[in-house]
């Protein structure tokens, strides 16, 4: 179910037990062949085919689809907000909806931006609303030791407008896919410990601006996207995320093994 398509009267009757989905996004220049809106596109398709295999029993709230996108402000079309904003943002729509009784929410990540201030959203939530469970992840890393094996390059293969992002939008929307201008590109961390990727982490890490260690915008390969290998990334993802929910959650409405 997508909470601004209920009326009031329908959203009503929901069980305050459902387990609200809120998809953050972003829209930033992802290389010279993939649409700023992607991060947006792809986390809020995860959240509609997670719903959609919970048989539509879950709510998909309307996420902030401007992310923490300052790093790539360089790039022509980035749009952003303050790390302070997308906080308020954030734990104010999460606020408005434990006010109607809900108490079982899924912070969706689809941008590596968003990663740190949402753990901050998490422990500030946990302390306003001990009755209130919230959990985080990112779909790039719910699946992660899953999704190793698709990837066909070698590093840096998947990063940001690579390998993986570009295949799964050329399953969902080809029509915005410019594969003539695809590059690959990405310069790796200097030191070895901080070479992570979009599926592992580094034993460290640091912000860099994206201009830093890409010409280009893209950082990974994206030539060897294809939309079978986004259509088998969907597939895996979406069953990963229902298995979090089980494990979470396993009496809510639409999850195995509910009521």
């Amino acid at each position: 179910m997508k909470w601004e398509e209920l009326s009031a009267l329908r959203m009503a009757d929901v069980s305050r037990e459902t387990v609200c989905i809120l998809p953050l996004g972003a829209v930033e220049q992802h290389g010279r062949h993939l649409p700023l809106m992607t991060d947006s596109l792809i986390i809020n398709e995860f959240a509609v085919r997670l719903d959609a295999v919970c048989g539509g029993r879950l709510l998909v709230m309307p996420g902030p689809r401007v992310g923490c996108s300052e790093h790539h402000m360089a790039f022509t079309g980035t749009l952003t907000l303050t790390h302070e904003t997308f906080r308020c943002v954030v734990l104010e729509t999460l606020a408005a909806a434990v006010r109607h009784g809900f108490r079982r929410f899924l912070l969706l990540n689809g941008h590596g931006g968003n990663s740190s201030i949402a753990g901050v959203v998490l422990e500030q939530a946990a302390a306003r609303w001990p009755e209130v469970e919230v959990v985080s992840t990112a779909w790039f890393r719910v699946a992660a030791e899953r999704l190793r094996p698709l990837v066909d390059g070698d590093y840096p293969a998947v990063g940001h407008a690579c390998e993986l992002e570009t295949s799964v939008v050329l399953a969902l929307r080809p029509d915005l896919v410019d594969m003539a201008v695809a590059k690959d590109d990405g310069i790796p961390a200097a030191s070895p410990m901080m070479r992570g990727d979009l599926l592992t982490g580094g034993a460290a890490s640091r912000a860099v601006p994206m201009e830093r260690i890409t010409k280009t915008g893209a950082w990974g390969k994206p030539s060897l996207a294809t939309a079978e290998k986004g259509r088998k990334i969907l597939d895996i993802t979406v069953g990963a995320l229902k298995e979090l929910l089980v494990s979470c959650w396993p009496d809510a409405p639409g999850v195995e093994g509910s009521t």
